[in-house]
């Protein structure tokens, strides 16, 4: 008997490669590329947000009475070069509010003065009565800026903007590369 003269079965069929991806990729890695950019800018801002906010400003002559929120530790600034001791007081109760001293040089400026941080308080009922003999200017008074807020907003305002542009960027590349090398879709 004589082998067959083929083979006894047909050739496997060559599989058809994948389409091209679609254009919305491009779209896709863009988009996570302008997230990148926008929430680096938004995180930066309120990662300073505590240098840039004020909550009240009151003449640092006699005893002021001023509101603020309550949702945290406030800071005192006084005008650059003044050396005081302030007081404050919650007007609820008449009584003294947990102060402390300012660790390390905290300064800020803007077009009406330079600031210098010397107090940090307890905001209590959120109306305070703010005495500083010898004073003399415009004293502000603003959220408290923490060391590990402070820390944690540069970090994620590094991070996320890495994390979002680098993935926007290895879709833009992996789809670039796909639609080069992938035959065009089938029109439907």
């Amino acid at each position: 008997m004589l082998p067959p003269a083929g083979p006894p079965y047909a050739a496997a069929p060559v599989p058809a490669r994948p389409p091209r991806p679609s254009g919305w990729w491009f779209v896709a890695g863009g988009a996570l590329l302008v997230a990148g950019v926008v929430a680096g800018v938004v995180l930066f801002v309120s990662t300073l947000s505590g240098f840039l906010s004020t909550d009240a400003r009151v003449d640092a002559t006699g005893t002021q009475e001023v509101t603020v929120p309550t949702d945290g530790e406030r800071m005192l600034w006084v005008p650059e070069g003044t050396s005081v001791r302030c007081q404050v007081l919650d007007v609820a109760t008449g009584e003294p509010v947990r102060t402390g001293a300012v660790t390390g040089d905290l300064r800020r400026s803007d077009s009406s003065g330079s600031w210098v941080g010397v107090l940090r308080f307890d905001p209590g009922s959120g109306t305070v009565s703010i005495t500083c003999p010898g004073a003399t200017g415009t004293l502000l008074i603003g959220p408290a800026p923490s060391v590990g807020g402070f820390v944690g907003g540069l970090l994620l305002t590094v991070l996320v903007p890495l994390l979002l542009g680098g993935a926007g960027l290895v879709v833009l590349v992996l789809t670039g590369v796909l639609w080069a090398t992938r035959p065009p879709r089938a029109r439907v």
